[in-house]
């Protein structure tokens, strides 16, 4: 099956429902040499696969660490000195096999680099995919701080369901995909998500494939507010002491959560966030928050990141998109008292 989508007035085609042999033929990639750019455990997984895939031509790899923002300024500066073997004369096909920093750096490189070339992704996750569907690529000196920036979107994005992680913890990443999508966009699909997966055993047999066309469809139409709804919450975990005991998908987690309360304390939700916090838990999520990180400091970093213009976007209700709001320091604080609360009587 495919579909088409549309952002920033970039198009791309998505394919999905079917496995790359079925889905790449040679003629897509004739007289093109490719190159894969991914993380070591993707190389580690998919290296024979893709190889197979594309058997009609030369395949050479530029493997990423395997953190999830690999779009780093040192990453870029190696990206650059490995393309240097490569003839200007000849024709590439770039294609992004890996997280979101990797999709976020093949699409900067293929928009900037003297190489002829077309762009191309093939997910290894719902995360990665999503990244796949926003225009903007990024180089970035830490998390918080983007440097180089880029508009483009891969020409083909190729969806293939045995390549996503079926390991309990991608399926909770994953997740968390569909729900900050709901939360932002559609509180119907909110409830769906809660009816159709309400704990860890049927999230790991129930898969997502019911849900590919809206997921698209609501990025098409809000990707930016989707993205950056629980941004300004993660980033304030890589300033703040101790938050390298956090993952980075657990501080993209709980900068969502966080960015979640103080909307609800800002707008007055009448929205039962005990019952959404139970769910998340029974499904696995590690909802607490670290005992290793001061909150003070933690709050006094969101507020750093807010900076001047002092605002954030709020939902009007969950489902709802509203105006952007100004962020102070006593609603933050009534906003992690009441989480905390709620936490404590789990």
């Amino acid at each position: 099956m495919q579909m088409t989508y549309q952002q920033a007035g970039l198009a791309t085609t998505i394919t999905y429902g079917e496995i790359l042999t079925s889905s790449i033929q040679p003629a897509m990639y004739q007289d093109k040499a490719v190159i894969v750019i991914t993380n070591q455990r993707y190389y580690d997984h998919f290296f024979e696969k893709i190889q197979g895939v594309f058997a009609e031509t030369t395949v050479d790899w530029y493997i990423c660490r395997n953190q999830l923002y690999a779009n780093t300024l040192d990453e870029w500066m190696g990206l650059l000195d490995y393309l240097d073997r490569f003839s200007t004369q000849k024709e590439y096909l770039i294609i992004a096999i890996g997280n979101v920093g990797v999709v976020e750096l093949t699409g900067f490189l293929q928009k900037v680099s003297l190489l002829k070339s077309t762009f191309w992704v093939i997910p290894v996750s719902f995360q990665s995919y999503a990244q796949a569907l926003v225009a903007a690529r990024t180089i970035c000196r830490q998390p918080s701080l983007a440097i180089l920036k880029q508009l483009n979107l891969p020409e083909n994005i190729f969806l293939d369901q045995t390549m996503l992680s079926p390991q309990k913890d991608g399926r909770l990443i994953d997740l968390q995909v569909f729900i900050r999508t709901a939360v932002v966009c559609d509180y119907p699909l909110l409830q769906r998500l809660f009816k159709e997966y309400p704990n860890q055993k049927q999230l790991q047999v129930t898969n997502f494939t019911a849900l590919i066309e809206e997921l698209t469809d609501y990025y098409q139409e809000a990707s930016e507010e989707i993205e950056s709804y629980g941004r300004v919450f993660e980033e304030a975990f890589y300033l703040t002491t101790n938050g390298h005991f956090l993952s980075e998908n657990m501080k993209r987690f709980l900068g969502f959560l966080m960015h979640f309360f103080w909307n609800a304390v800002e707008e007055s939700w009448d929205f039962r966030c005990d019952n959404f916090l139970i769910w998340l838990q029974h499904l696995g999520f590690p909802i607490q928050f670290p005992t290793q990180i001061s909150m003070a400091e933690y709050l006094e970093n969101v507020l750093t990141l807010v900076g001047e213009a002092g605002t954030l976007l709020t939902l009007r209700k969950v489902g709802q998109r509203g105006e952007a709001k100004v962020v102070t320091q006593q609603r933050l604080i009534e906003a992690f008292e009441n989480y905390q609360k709620i936490c404590e009587q789990l």
